[in-house]
Formats: structure tokens, sequence, C-alpha cells
């Protein structure tokens, strides 16, 4: 089981996370309560853009290991792009509360303002992320990123 996993880890890598997918779900036919192997299966569903299917599996492996940060982070982001804005915040500060230094919970709340156009609300967690880890070029680029929505944004009016 453990290298199938690892198969499976290595193809998502590559970016062949369909490919993870097959392999993941029969995994979990063996293992049906394996939290990780459900957590890996929402990984490699949101990287194929399924969120819906992402956060189902996702919701498996937080009620088989409640209270784990890297799940509810994940479950957060899986639900912020639903739509399901509050409720992904909350499973996204969920995490934070549980892992204070993990800078990726902290951006990927950020995000999730950032992708509504709340960008005070935004940079105050980017900030944070960034305190963390001020030279993680992942946390960097995001900052350019959230910059340049934000330039963007401003050309705009309210309405618009």
């Amino acid at each position: 089981m453990y290298e199938r996993i690892q198969k499976a880890d290595e193809l998502m890598r590559k970016g062949k996370s369909s490919e993870a997918v097959s392999i993941i779900k029969d995994v979990i036919k063996e293992t049906p309560d394996d939290p990780y192997a459900h957590y890996l299966l929402g990984i490699a569903r949101m990287k194929c853009g399924r969120f819906f299917l992402a956060k189902t599996a996702l919701e498996e492996a937080n009620k088989l290991l409640p209270n784990c940060a890297d799940n509810l982070r994940s479950l957060g982001w899986a639900k912020v792009m639903l739509g399901e804005i509050e409720e992904g915040r909350k499973d996204l500060r969920s995490a934070i509360s549980i892992d204070l230094v993990n800078p990726l919970a902290y951006l990927d709340l950020a995000m999730s303002y950032f992708n509504y156009m709340e960008f005070k609300e935004g940079f105050e967690w980017l900030e944070r992320a960034k305190a963390l880890n001020p030279n993680d070029p992942f946390v960097l680029q995001n900052y350019k990123t959230a910059k340049d929505m934000e330039r963007e944004a401003s050309r705009y009016s309210k309405n618009q």
C-alpha cells in the first residue's frame, strides 16, 4: 500500500493527478479507514479541478482524523473554491489555530479574501504568512500576485 501511495504522490508532482486518483481509490477500497489516503485523494481531485469530489474526500479524512491542520486547510480551500466562503474560512481559521506556524494556512485564508476583492482583510492574513516565512518564494509570489490584483481592481468602480 505504501508504495502505491508514494506512486500516486509522484504522479501528482508530475502533473498527472487524474492517474493518481485511480491509484488512491484502489488503496481506499483496501483500507477505507486510512485518513491519509482520503486526504491525498482530496488533494489529487483538487489538482484536477474537481472541488466537490475533493471536498467529499477531505470531509472523510477529517471525520477519520479530526482536528488535523492539513486536512482542515485543504477542506477549507475546497469549500472556498466551491463558493462556500464562510465555511471555508472557518476551516482555514481552525487549521491556523491548530498549527500557528504554518504560513500556508494564513496564505490560503488571505487568498480567499483576494478572490473576492477584499484586499484589506487579505493583506492582513498575507502579512502574517510573510512574517512566519519572509523569504518563502511561494509566499512572495502570492504577495506580488495580490498586489497586482489590487492594482488592477483599483481601476474599476465598486459597481463594476
